[in-house]
């Protein structure tokens, strides 16, 4: 029997997402303004937001474009390197969306982004079972995304750098807060814990796209370890 995915949990979902579309509308306004000074116009800007769909990785691909020593295989490597958490992000969202069928779940997982991903799972520890809430939350985010990129390229020469209003600290303050509210026995702030002690050792060994991958394995792999079926 296929899971419910209705248009009353897409609203549901995008009536939780439209907070966030918010903060995430300043994410994409910073990088949109990083884009502009590299040389990007705004329909550029726009549809590497659309293409890539990931602030981290854009920013990570337009520093390497601005070194001027950037080839193909670099912008691919280090889009695919940052990106690579999108795989555990599937891994644990694949039993809980799968069951809409195979369609449903793929064109929600277009949707997929940080902030919802965060908004979904929680949503599904308190007994979410509409699969249409991943695809809501996802709208207003998407369109917050864009539409950001599009006004920050476009106003690139009246608006300061994004470091100066901030916007560089936007989404690590939102996972941040998310996280925190995940947490509700010591048993889950493990992970957490872990994770970020690997990436604070991988940081200064490797740099910022493989910390990316070995925190969220090594807060993937504890918290594997240490999970209990609910009794």
């Amino acid at each position: 029997m296929r899971a419910p995915f209705t248009l009353d949990g897409f609203r549901r979902g995008a009536r939780d997402g439209v907070p966030l579309a918010v903060s995430i509308f300043a994410y994409g306004l910073g990088f949109g303004l990083v884009a502009a000074q590299a040389g990007f116009g705004v329909g550029k800007a726009v549809a590497t937001s659309a293409a890539i769909y990931s602030g981290s990785a854009q920013l990570a691909a337009v520093n390497l474009l601005q070194t001027g020593q950037a080839t193909a295989w670099a912008l691919f490597a280090t889009i695919l390197v940052i990106n690579a958490r999108y795989l555990l992000f599937g891994a644990t969202l694949q039993p809980w969306l799968w069951s809409a069928g195979p369609l449903k779940a793929y064109g929600s997982l277009l949707l997929l982004g940080d902030a919802n991903w965060l908004m979904t799972m929680r949503a599904i520890r308190t007994g979410e079972e509409d699969r249409a809430y991943l695809a809501g939350t996802g709208a207003p985010i998407a369109v917050g995304w864009l539409s950001g990129t599009a006004l920050g390229a476009a106003a690139v020469s009246v608006l300061p750098a994004p470091q100066a209003l901030g916007f560089d600290l936007m989404l690590p303050c939102f996972a941040a807060g998310m996280v925190t509210a995940m947490i509700k026995t010591r048993v889950d702030l493990l992970p957490v814990v872990v994770g970020a002690a690997a990436a604070l050792a991988i940081f200064h060994l490797l740099g910022p796209a493989p910390a990316i991958i070995g925190a969220g394995l090594a807060g993937g792999a504890v918290a594997a370890l240490v999970w209990r079926e609910p009794s």
